[in-house]
Protein backbone atom coordinates (compact mmCIF):
# COMPACT_ATOMS: atom_id res chain seq x y z
CA UNK A 1 0.00 0.00 0.00
CA UNK A 2 1.60 3.70 -0.82
CA UNK A 3 2.27 5.42 2.00
CA UNK A 4 3.19 9.32 2.32
CA UNK A 5 6.80 9.05 2.30
CA UNK A 6 6.60 6.79 -1.25
CA UNK A 7 4.55 10.00 -2.40
CA UNK A 8 7.77 12.21 -0.99
CA UNK A 9 10.36 9.84 -2.64
CA UNK A 10 7.87 10.21 -6.27
CA UNK A 11 8.55 13.89 -6.07
CA UNK A 12 11.62 14.43 -4.14
CA UNK A 13 10.48 16.54 -1.40
CA UNK A 14 10.60 15.70 2.36
CA UNK A 15 7.48 13.80 4.01
CA UNK A 16 6.77 17.10 6.22
CA UNK A 17 6.56 19.03 2.60
CA UNK A 18 3.76 16.45 1.14
CA UNK A 19 1.76 16.36 4.73
CA UNK A 20 2.14 19.81 4.45
CA UNK A 21 0.57 20.65 0.85
CA UNK A 22 -1.72 17.30 1.56
CA UNK A 23 -3.08 19.13 4.37
CA UNK A 24 -3.44 22.55 3.05
CA UNK A 25 -1.75 23.94 6.51
CA UNK A 26 1.21 26.07 4.65
CA UNK A 27 0.92 28.73 2.04
CA UNK A 28 4.81 29.59 1.89
CA UNK A 29 5.12 26.47 -0.50
CA UNK A 30 5.65 27.14 -4.22
CA UNK A 31 2.98 26.28 -6.98
CA UNK A 32 5.40 24.32 -8.59
CA UNK A 33 6.06 22.24 -5.74
CA UNK A 34 2.31 22.02 -4.83
CA UNK A 35 2.04 20.50 -7.94
CA UNK A 36 4.43 18.04 -8.23
CA UNK A 37 3.18 16.78 -4.54
CA UNK A 38 -0.61 16.34 -5.56
CA UNK A 39 1.26 14.76 -9.17
CA UNK A 40 3.53 12.04 -7.16
CA UNK A 41 -0.41 11.49 -5.14
CA UNK A 42 -2.33 11.11 -8.13
CA UNK A 43 0.40 9.07 -10.14
CA UNK A 44 0.84 6.58 -7.08
CA UNK A 45 -3.17 6.58 -6.01
CA UNK A 46 -2.28 7.54 -2.92
CA UNK A 47 -4.97 7.49 -0.14
CA UNK A 48 -4.08 10.22 3.15
CA UNK A 49 -5.09 8.37 6.59
CA UNK A 50 -8.46 9.84 7.36
CA UNK A 51 -7.07 10.26 11.35
CA UNK A 52 -3.69 11.21 10.35
CA UNK A 53 -5.15 13.88 8.67
CA UNK A 54 -7.55 15.09 11.01
CA UNK A 55 -3.82 15.25 13.62
CA UNK A 56 -2.18 17.03 10.96
CA UNK A 57 -4.78 20.03 10.58
CA UNK A 58 -6.78 19.56 13.76
CA UNK A 59 -10.10 18.73 11.57
CA UNK A 60 -11.77 15.68 10.29
CA UNK A 61 -14.36 14.18 8.47
CA UNK A 62 -15.16 11.54 11.44
CA UNK A 63 -18.48 11.51 13.26
CA UNK A 64 -18.81 9.33 16.42
CA UNK A 65 -22.05 7.82 17.34
CA UNK A 66 -21.90 6.85 20.99
CA UNK A 67 -24.41 3.82 21.37
CA UNK A 68 -25.27 1.96 24.56
CA UNK A 69 -25.46 -1.97 23.06
CA UNK A 70 -24.77 -2.87 20.03
CA UNK A 71 -25.83 -6.17 20.25
CA UNK A 72 -29.26 -4.61 20.62
CA UNK A 73 -31.43 -4.66 17.25
CA UNK A 74 -32.61 -1.27 17.35
CA UNK A 75 -29.05 0.68 17.94
CA UNK A 76 -27.22 -1.62 15.01
CA UNK A 77 -30.10 -1.11 12.87
CA UNK A 78 -29.53 2.74 13.38
CA UNK A 79 -26.20 2.85 13.02
CA UNK A 80 -26.89 0.89 9.99
CA UNK A 81 -28.60 3.58 8.41
CA UNK A 82 -26.11 6.18 9.84
CA UNK A 83 -23.36 4.65 8.32
CA UNK A 84 -25.77 4.60 5.00
CA UNK A 85 -25.94 8.45 5.31
CA UNK A 86 -22.45 9.32 6.13
CA UNK A 87 -21.01 8.10 3.66
CA UNK A 88 -23.21 9.91 1.31
CA UNK A 89 -21.84 13.23 3.05
CA UNK A 90 -18.10 11.72 2.60
CA UNK A 91 -17.63 11.12 6.75
CA UNK A 92 -16.72 7.85 8.12
CA UNK A 93 -19.01 6.81 11.04
CA UNK A 94 -16.87 5.61 14.34
CA UNK A 95 -19.04 3.70 16.67
CA UNK A 96 -18.08 3.93 20.32
CA UNK A 97 -20.29 1.13 22.09
CA UNK A 98 -20.55 1.81 26.02
CA UNK A 99 -21.93 -1.34 27.40
CA UNK A 100 -24.24 0.66 29.41
CA UNK A 101 -21.86 1.66 31.06
CA UNK A 102 -21.98 4.99 32.52
CA UNK A 103 -19.48 7.96 30.92
CA UNK A 104 -17.89 10.70 33.62
CA UNK A 105 -18.57 13.90 31.56
CA UNK A 106 -14.83 14.85 31.79
CA UNK A 107 -13.97 11.55 30.38
CA UNK A 108 -16.72 11.93 27.46
CA UNK A 109 -14.91 15.36 26.78
CA UNK A 110 -11.41 13.48 26.92
CA UNK A 111 -12.86 11.03 23.94
CA UNK A 112 -14.22 13.56 21.93
CA UNK A 113 -11.05 16.25 22.15
CA UNK A 114 -8.47 13.24 21.27
CA UNK A 115 -9.97 11.80 18.54
CA UNK A 116 -10.82 15.02 16.74
CA UNK A 117 -14.41 13.94 15.70
CA UNK A 118 -15.86 16.42 14.05
CA UNK A 119 -19.45 15.76 14.99
CA UNK A 120 -20.84 13.71 17.87
CA UNK A 121 -23.82 11.62 17.71
CA UNK A 122 -25.84 10.65 21.16
CA UNK A 123 -27.84 7.84 21.45
CA UNK A 124 -26.96 6.56 25.04
CA UNK A 125 -29.49 7.81 27.69
CA UNK A 126 -26.31 7.92 29.64
CA UNK A 127 -24.69 10.30 28.51
CA UNK A 128 -26.14 13.50 29.62
CA UNK A 129 -26.17 16.73 31.68
CA UNK A 130 -23.43 17.99 29.18
CA UNK A 131 -22.22 21.37 29.62
CA UNK A 132 -23.56 23.76 27.15
CA UNK A 133 -20.52 24.99 26.10
CA UNK A 134 -19.35 21.43 25.40
CA UNK A 135 -22.10 20.62 23.11
CA UNK A 136 -21.84 23.43 20.70
CA UNK A 137 -18.09 23.49 20.69
CA UNK A 138 -18.21 19.53 19.69
CA UNK A 139 -20.97 19.88 17.38
CA UNK A 140 -23.40 17.12 19.46
CA UNK A 141 -26.07 15.79 18.69
CA UNK A 142 -28.92 14.07 20.75
CA UNK A 143 -30.82 11.36 18.75
CA UNK A 144 -33.10 10.65 21.80
CA UNK A 145 -35.40 12.96 23.62
CA UNK A 146 -33.67 14.53 26.29
CA UNK A 147 -34.99 17.44 28.84
CA UNK A 148 -32.61 20.39 27.93
CA UNK A 149 -33.97 23.71 27.61
CA UNK A 150 -30.74 25.11 25.55
CA UNK A 151 -31.85 26.17 21.91
CA UNK A 152 -28.57 25.39 20.91
CA UNK A 153 -28.92 21.57 21.45
CA UNK A 154 -29.67 19.27 18.56
CA UNK A 155 -31.95 16.92 19.10
CA UNK A 156 -33.18 14.27 16.33
CA UNK A 157 -35.84 11.63 17.57
CA UNK A 158 -39.08 10.37 16.68
CA UNK A 159 -42.23 11.65 18.10
CA UNK A 160 -42.94 9.85 20.99
CA UNK A 161 -46.02 11.29 22.22
CA UNK A 162 -47.71 10.95 19.26
CA UNK A 163 -46.10 7.31 18.81
CA UNK A 164 -47.88 6.41 22.27
CA UNK A 165 -50.99 7.89 21.34
CA UNK A 166 -51.33 6.10 17.94
CA UNK A 167 -50.52 2.51 19.61
CA UNK A 168 -52.79 3.04 22.31
CA UNK A 169 -55.78 4.56 19.92
CA UNK A 170 -55.12 0.89 17.63
CA UNK A 171 -55.65 -1.03 20.79
CA UNK A 172 -58.83 0.99 21.86
CA UNK A 173 -60.42 0.79 18.40
CA UNK A 174 -60.46 -2.95 18.49
CA UNK A 175 -62.41 -3.29 21.49
CA UNK A 176 -59.94 -3.62 24.31
CA UNK A 177 -60.20 -1.61 27.52
CA UNK A 178 -58.46 -3.67 30.08
CA UNK A 179 -54.94 -3.18 29.02
CA UNK A 180 -51.47 -3.57 30.35
CA UNK A 181 -48.66 -0.81 29.62
CA UNK A 182 -44.53 -2.20 29.73
CA UNK A 183 -42.89 1.00 29.57
CA UNK A 184 -39.38 1.83 30.19
CA UNK A 185 -37.13 2.90 33.15
CA UNK A 186 -38.11 5.79 35.35
CA UNK A 187 -35.73 8.40 34.29
CA UNK A 188 -36.07 7.59 30.49
CA UNK A 189 -37.45 10.66 28.66
CA UNK A 190 -38.78 8.59 25.72
CA UNK A 191 -40.67 6.36 28.07
CA UNK A 192 -42.40 9.20 30.02
CA UNK A 193 -43.30 10.45 26.23
CA UNK A 194 -44.97 7.20 25.08
CA UNK A 195 -47.16 7.09 28.36
CA UNK A 196 -48.19 10.66 28.24
CA UNK A 197 -49.47 9.94 24.65
CA UNK A 198 -50.90 6.59 25.37
CA UNK A 199 -52.73 7.81 28.51
CA UNK A 200 -53.94 11.20 26.70
CA UNK A 201 -55.63 8.54 23.66
CA UNK A 202 -57.25 6.85 26.40
CA UNK A 203 -58.73 9.68 28.23
CA UNK A 204 -59.76 11.05 25.13
CA UNK A 205 -61.60 7.44 24.59
CA UNK A 206 -62.76 7.63 27.92
CA UNK A 207 -61.25 4.75 28.44
CA UNK A 208 -59.93 4.50 31.93
CA UNK A 209 -55.97 2.64 32.10
CA UNK A 210 -56.00 1.14 35.56
CA UNK A 211 -52.44 2.23 37.21
CA UNK A 212 -51.98 -1.58 38.90
CA UNK A 213 -51.57 -2.38 35.20
CA UNK A 214 -48.71 -0.35 34.32
CA UNK A 215 -44.74 -1.56 35.44
CA UNK A 216 -41.55 -0.08 34.56
CA UNK A 217 -39.39 -2.41 31.84
CA UNK A 218 -35.86 -1.94 31.12
CA UNK A 219 -36.74 -2.25 27.21
CA UNK A 220 -34.49 -5.67 27.32
CA UNK A 221 -35.61 -9.27 26.55
CA UNK A 222 -35.11 -10.13 30.16
CA UNK A 223 -37.35 -7.72 31.83
CA UNK A 224 -40.11 -8.91 28.88
CA UNK A 225 -39.73 -12.11 29.91
CA UNK A 226 -40.10 -11.70 33.74
CA UNK A 227 -42.50 -9.48 33.23
CA UNK A 228 -44.92 -11.89 31.37
CA UNK A 229 -46.32 -13.47 35.13
CA UNK A 230 -47.12 -10.20 36.10
CA UNK A 231 -49.41 -9.49 33.34
CA UNK A 232 -50.89 -12.77 33.35
CA UNK A 233 -52.07 -12.55 36.79
CA UNK A 234 -53.21 -8.97 35.62
CA UNK A 235 -55.20 -10.61 33.68
CA UNK A 236 -55.37 -7.92 30.91
CA UNK A 237 -56.61 -8.40 27.62
CA UNK A 238 -54.08 -6.61 25.56
CA UNK A 239 -50.32 -5.18 26.47
CA UNK A 240 -48.39 -1.77 25.19
CA UNK A 241 -44.96 -2.64 25.11
CA UNK A 242 -42.54 0.66 24.91
CA UNK A 243 -39.71 -1.84 22.96
CA UNK A 244 -39.58 -4.72 20.66
CA UNK A 245 -36.74 -6.41 22.26
CA UNK A 246 -39.16 -6.72 25.57
CA UNK A 247 -42.27 -7.70 23.29
CA UNK A 248 -39.71 -10.58 22.42
CA UNK A 249 -39.56 -11.52 26.33
CA UNK A 250 -43.27 -11.42 26.77
CA UNK A 251 -43.88 -13.17 23.53
CA UNK A 252 -41.88 -16.59 24.84
CA UNK A 253 -43.29 -16.14 28.32
CA UNK A 254 -46.68 -16.68 26.94
CA UNK A 255 -45.28 -19.11 24.45
CA UNK A 256 -44.54 -21.84 27.45
CA UNK A 257 -47.62 -20.74 29.39
CA UNK A 258 -49.80 -22.12 26.74
CA UNK A 259 -51.06 -18.34 26.18
CA UNK A 260 -51.82 -17.87 22.36
CA UNK A 261 -51.26 -14.45 20.77
CA UNK A 262 -53.80 -12.48 19.64
CA UNK A 263 -55.87 -15.16 20.30
CA UNK A 264 -56.11 -14.84 24.33
CA UNK A 265 -54.28 -11.33 24.85
CA UNK A 266 -52.96 -9.01 21.90
CA UNK A 267 -49.36 -7.09 21.74
CA UNK A 268 -48.56 -3.82 20.65
CA UNK A 269 -45.00 -3.02 20.19
CA UNK A 270 -42.70 0.28 19.68
CA UNK A 271 -39.56 0.06 17.18
CA UNK A 272 -40.57 -2.26 14.26
CA UNK A 273 -37.39 -3.97 14.33
CA UNK A 274 -36.00 -6.28 11.65
CA UNK A 275 -36.59 -9.39 13.28
CA UNK A 276 -40.66 -8.53 13.51
CA UNK A 277 -40.08 -10.05 10.02
CA UNK A 278 -39.01 -13.76 11.29
CA UNK A 279 -40.80 -13.95 14.71
CA UNK A 280 -44.06 -15.89 15.03
CA UNK A 281 -46.48 -13.93 15.00
CA UNK A 282 -45.20 -11.26 13.37
CA UNK A 283 -45.55 -7.78 15.57
CA UNK A 284 -48.28 -5.12 15.38
CA UNK A 285 -45.36 -2.18 16.08
CA UNK A 286 -44.85 1.50 16.01
CA UNK A 287 -42.23 2.47 13.65
CA UNK A 288 -39.76 5.50 14.64
CA UNK A 289 -38.60 5.54 10.98
CA UNK A 290 -34.68 5.19 11.45
CA UNK A 291 -33.93 6.30 8.26
CA UNK A 292 -35.51 9.32 8.60
CA UNK A 293 -34.15 10.13 11.87
CA UNK A 294 -30.30 9.30 10.84
CA UNK A 295 -30.76 11.17 7.40
CA UNK A 296 -31.80 14.54 9.65
CA UNK A 297 -28.92 13.31 11.90
CA UNK A 298 -26.10 13.27 9.36
CA UNK A 299 -27.70 16.56 7.61
CA UNK A 300 -27.50 18.32 10.88
CA UNK A 301 -23.92 17.17 11.24
CA UNK A 302 -22.67 18.54 7.88
CA UNK A 303 -24.27 21.67 8.52
CA UNK A 304 -22.64 22.26 11.96
CA UNK A 305 -19.24 21.03 10.66
CA UNK A 306 -19.71 23.17 7.40
CA UNK A 307 -21.74 26.25 8.25
CA UNK A 308 -22.06 25.96 12.11
CA UNK A 309 -25.53 25.98 11.16
CA UNK A 310 -27.76 25.08 14.45
CA UNK A 311 -31.24 23.48 13.78
CA UNK A 312 -34.36 23.44 15.51
CA UNK A 313 -35.09 19.90 17.32
CA UNK A 314 -36.52 17.72 14.66
CA UNK A 315 -39.15 15.45 15.25
CA UNK A 316 -39.83 12.33 13.24
CA UNK A 317 -43.48 11.44 12.86
CA UNK A 318 -43.96 7.43 13.73
CA UNK A 319 -46.79 5.29 12.16
CA UNK A 320 -48.63 1.93 12.81
CA UNK A 321 -46.39 -1.07 11.19
CA UNK A 322 -49.65 -4.23 10.91
CA UNK A 323 -48.32 -7.55 11.89
CA UNK A 324 -50.17 -9.83 14.03
CA UNK A 325 -50.37 -9.82 17.24
CA UNK A 326 -53.14 -7.77 17.76
CA UNK A 327 -56.91 -9.48 17.22
CA UNK A 328 -60.24 -8.30 18.00
CA UNK A 329 -61.80 -7.98 21.33
CA UNK A 330 -64.81 -8.63 20.24
CA UNK A 331 -63.78 -12.24 18.27
CA UNK A 332 -64.92 -15.25 19.61
CA UNK A 333 -66.00 -13.84 23.15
Amino acid sequence: MTNIKDVAKEAGVSITTVSMVLNNTENKISQATRKKVLKAANNLNYKPNSYAKALASKKSNIIMAIVPDINNPFFSELVKELTQFAQEYSYFLYIHNTNNQKIKNQEFEKLLVSNFFAATLVVDRNVKNLDEDLVKKHNIIFLDEVDFASRNTQIVTGNNEIGGYIAMEYLIKRGFKNIGLLIGPRSTANSSRRLSGAIKAAMNYDIYIDPKNIIHGDYTYEEGYATGKFFKKRNVDAIFSFADMSSYGLINYFLEEGIKIPEDISLISYDNLFLNKIITPKLTSVDQNLKEIAKNAIMIADELIKNDKVQEKIMIKPEIVEGESVGFKNENN
